[in-house]
């Protein structure tokens, strides 16, 4: 039986019909653009062997709907192997007294070949954007500047800067390592995180934090004292 099946699978692969992989790939994993400068410019390579329309778009996060930037160009035919620039700008009347966040999306559409009996599989990428006041410092380490407390069978952590803190979903509470989970990746400046404290953790004395730079790169873990 398992021979038969091995059979299958093989003449299902052999098909007349085969997947390839198409990728639009962005050089830098995060971008920053200020409020003095209003505008970067990103490159995007096409990283498949076939050419593709490079489809550009933005995405607001929940907790900020407004969007506040501007792509250019949005659609784009990129040859295999090449790379396109995308510019994108900061709105003209918006003015930041915080950081906050967008995300763009880099989509490729594949063109038509002429080949049939194959299917193409696009892979698309996204990466935040950073919006910064530039009157504000440059922070490498912005985790530092997070608070929290334990109330009853709650815990908060604070934000009370005006930096956006980026970091893994997993905390572990210490000691003992009870883990939890955060419910996204970010937080925002003067928000608040309510977490429900799983039982047997009422003890716990600080956070275990997984941070990520504002480069996007996993640092050092960060111990937070409740």
């Amino acid at each position: 039986m398992l021979l038969k099946n091995s059979l299958i699978i093989a003449l299902l692969f052999l098909s007349a019909s085969s997947a390839i992989a198409a990728g639009m790939k962005p050089q830098v994993p995060v971008l920053f653009i200020d409020d003095e400068n209003r505008e970067a410019t990103i490159t995007v390579e096409n990283t498949d062997s076939s050419p593709a329309l490079l489809h550009s778009s933005l995405q607001t996060i929940p907790e900020d709907r407004e969007n506040k930037l501007i792509l250019t160009p949005q659609l784009a035919r990129v040859e295999a192997g090449d790379k396109q620039q995308v510019r994108v700008v900061l709105k003209e009347g918006i003015t930041l007294t915080t950081q906050t966040m967008q995300r763009i999306n880099f989509t490729p559409v594949p063109t038509d070949d002429g080949k049939k009996n194959r299917a193409r599989v696009t892979i698309g990428q996204n990466i935040p954007v950073i919006l910064s006041p530039a009157s504000l410092p440059l922070n490498t380490t912005p985790w530092q500047g997070l608070t929290a407390q334990r109330a009853g069978t709650s815990l908060f952590i604070n934000n009370p800067t005006p930096y956006i803190v980026r970091l893994t979903t997993q905390i572990d509470l210490l000691p003992g390592k009870t883990r939890m989970e955060l419910p996204k990746t970010y937080i925002l400046p003067h928000e608040s995180i309510t977490l429900a404290l799983p039982q047997g953790a009422s003890h716990a004395q600080s956070l275990r934090l997984h941070p990520v730079t504002r480069f996007g790169i996993l640092t050092a873990p960060y111990e937070l004292r409740l």
